[in-house]
This record gives C-alpha cells, structure tokens and sequence, in this order.
C-alpha cells in the first residue's frame, strides 16, 4: 500500500510542486506591484 501511495503520489507531487511555484510566483509579483505603488505614493508627496 505504502508503494503504491508513494508512486501514485510522485505525478501529484509534481504537478502540484509546478502549481506551488506558479502561484507563488503570481503572489510575488502582486506583492512587488502593491509595494512599489505604496512607494510612489510616499515619495510622490
């Protein structure tokens, strides 16, 4: 059972290990964009 679940799992584990990094990938570079506007609105004033 325990072979099965860990070869079964290596394939989700890797689409998931993709998906992971594309998503934090997106959130980073949300939270770059967030930060530089709140940057220029400082220094903007």
């Amino acid at each position: 059972m325990k072979d099965c679940c860990k070869t079964g799992n290596e394939k989700g584990q890797r689409g998931n290990g993709f998906k992971k990094w594309f998503n934090f990938l997106i959130f980073g570079i949300i939270v770059i964009i967030i930060i530089g506007a709140l940057l220029l609105q400082l220094y903007e004033n």
